[in-house]
């Protein structure tokens, strides 16, 4: 009961201050006229009985202070006068508020953007089932020419790693989404394509929420061209439109037909408006090494048995590409995480990044502090002038506080802004594309 009387004058104090204030000025001049009447009956004449009550009582204005200081919501009725004096502050001096705000919001954006990458990058796991199940495969070259880095593989290899690796779940996409031109009736767009193969879904465990994934008849050379949308291009271009399933699209004016829907969190490592089937073959595209491989490691197998699954079936391959003008040398292939292959080339861009964020963001902290002494300096007559009216050092101390922290406020919201943009920014440059 207490906590709801006190809460019940706190909003009464703050929601009708001058109805408040007017009572207490009543009471207040209510006593000092009873003081002098006490005074004048005394025996006193009614100029010194005033006097007196007036020193008794320790004065109005002082009093009425006292009571103010004391009563419920008090707090918070100073930190709004203080936040409204912060603010006529910050426009009588505008180009310090600008600088600050400015200087705030490039370092803390800088700094936003780039963690957001880092996170993603190396500090959150992959958003699919059970990611350190994942996989993707490195070449080790020792000899004359040496090299550690993630395999491309061609059609003869994904062969090979789909039909010999039983301890494997494994799939291969093209290695970027192209543009395409797709005419869905009489609406026409252009779209970022994917290339998947049968098991990619399966490696990632994704589940199409309309339809289905693609066959092993869909992902053999010449089989039936389907394709499955991406949540947002079902949404968007065919307004989620639950009978989209056996309808026919044009790609680059080829006809597909659409065999399922892919949910809305979904995220693939091809990012991409659609997919359709890579249908990998040893000639053509196959010949080379056009493909990136991901995996996922079988109930019961371990990475170890796998490794040696993919050594003993790649080493019957007719070409040995590897071995070309590096004679003498030894050829090994092993698996590592998915997240580490697939962030491998990022992520000392975007450390280097992080850390010269870092040292913006330090020098911004610097040249601000210098700014804010500066300023300080400048305001000494300011202060002396308030202590000399009776202002206290907490009273003087609270405000300079409230004045930094709305503006730490202020350049920390229009940093967070900053950040969002410029995440997008570099999202969209990395993809080399438009985002919506």
């Amino acid at each position: 009961m207490q906590i709801w009387s006190r809460t019940k004058s706190a909003l009464r104090n703050i929601f009708h201050r001058q109805r408040v204030n007017d009572q207490l000025d009543d009471e207040l001049h209510a006593y000092v006229d009873l003081l002098t009447e006490e005074k004048i009956a005394a025996g006193a004449s009614a100029v010194e009985a005033r006097r007196a009550a007036l020193i008794e009582a320790g004065g109005i204005e002082q009093l009425k202070q006292s009571v103010r200081d004391q009563r419920a919501g008090a707090g918070l009725e100073l930190f709004w006068r203080d936040a409204r004096f912060a603010m006529r502050q910050f426009w009588r001096y505008p180009g310090f508020s600008v600088t600050v705000v400015l200087t705030l919001a490039l370092s803390i954006g800088a700094n936003t953007a780039i963690f957001s990458l880092v996170n993603a990058l190396m500090l959150k796991s992959l958003p699919y089932a059970h990611p350190e199940r994942m996989g993707t495969i490195y070449t080790r070259i020792t000899g004359a020419t040496t090299s550690d880095e993630r395999h491309h593989v061609n059609g003869e290899q994904f062969e090979l790693l789909r039909d010999n690796v039983p301890s494997l779940i494994s799939a291969v996409s093209g290695i970027r989404p192209s543009g395409v031109n797709l005419k869905a009736g009489t609406h026409v767009q252009y779209v970022r394509a994917g290339r998947i193969s049968q098991h990619y879904l399966d490696v990632l465990n994704l589940h199409p929420i309309l339809g289905r994934n693609f066959s092993e008849a869909e992902d053999r050379p010449h089989g039936p061209k389907t394709a499955i949308l991406s949540y947002g291009l079902w949404h968007s271009t065919f307004s989620s439109n639950p009978r989209i399933l056996g309808q026919a699209i044009l790609l680059k004016s080829e006809p597909y037909t659409v065999i399922g829907v892919l949910p809305e969190d979904a995220m693939l490592p091809v990012s991409a408006d659609l997919y359709t089937a890579i249908q990998p073959t040893r000639d053509g595209e196959g010949s080379g090494t056009n493909f990136d491989a991901i995996t996922r490691l079988r109930d019961g197998a371990t990475w170890q048995q796998a490794d040696a699954e993919i050594n003993r079936a790649w080493s019957l391959r007719t070409g040995r590409y590897e071995l070309e003008d590096n004679p003498g040398a030894q050829v090994s292939y092993y698996s590592v995480p998915l997240q580490k292959g697939e962030t491998a080339t990022l992520r000392p861009q975007v450390l280097a990044l992080m850390i010269a964020a870092g040292f913006i963001l330090l020098i911004a902290c610097a040249n601000l502090a210098g700014l804010t002494l500066v300023r300080m300096l400048r305001r000494t007559s300011e202060v002396a002038t308030r202590l000399a009216l009776g202002a206290s050092r907490w009273q003087i101390q609270r405000q300079l506080w409230i004045e930094n922290l709305l503006l730490a406020f202020i350049g920390g919201a229009a940093g967070i802004a900053t950040g969002f943009f410029a995440l997008r920014g570099l999202l969209c440059f990395s993809q080399n594309t438009s985002c919506p």
